[in-house]
């Protein structure tokens, strides 16, 4: 919520504008203006995710969760029939690439989750972050992030 009040208070979505050229704009223009910022940065943020580092990863993790934010908030402004399907689709989408860049975000923070925890030397603990679950894991991102960049944007 501290975000948002933020956003909403200091956010670049006012940067050059008066406040009377923002309250005249359509609030579908709007939402379209915001959800085409926040959509750039995950498409752009994703373009070389397998050699990314895992900070670079958290950010992008970030970005897509404030896409999502703000695609399920002004979802009421798009409620014709094919922005409805589109919407679906497209949170199907940023679901799928959500849920891989989680994992990533597992795997990254694991080690130092269980040694906080005094878990490292238990049997099996390496195992929840090797290398190979790494491989596979960022091979599913970026396809994740590819079929997150094809799918139809509800509100263009």
């Amino acid at each position: 919520m501290l975000d948002v009040a933020e956003w909403i208070s200091v956010g670049d979505w006012r940067a050059g504008r008066s406040r009377d050229e923002l309250l005249a704009q359509p609030a579908k223009d709007f939402a379209s203006s915001v959800l085409d910022r926040f959509w750039k940065k995950v498409a752009k943020g994703g373009n070389n995710l397998i050699d990314a580092d895992d900070e670079t990863r958290h950010q992008l993790r970030i970005a897509a969760k404030k896409l999502r934010y703000a695609a399920e908030f002004f979802k009421p402004l798009y409620n014709g029939k094919s922005e409805d399907k589109r919407h679906r689709r497209f949170i199907t989408a940023m679901s799928g690439l959500q849920d891989q860049l989680g994992c990533l975000n597992d795997l990254a923070t694991a080690p130092d989750t269980l040694s906080a925890l005094a878990l490292s030397d238990v049997e099996g603990a390496q195992d929840l972050f090797s290398g190979d679950d790494k491989a596979k894991l960022l091979h599913d991102a970026a396809e994740a992030h590819d079929i997150f960049v094809d799918t139809k944007r509800f509100w263009r």
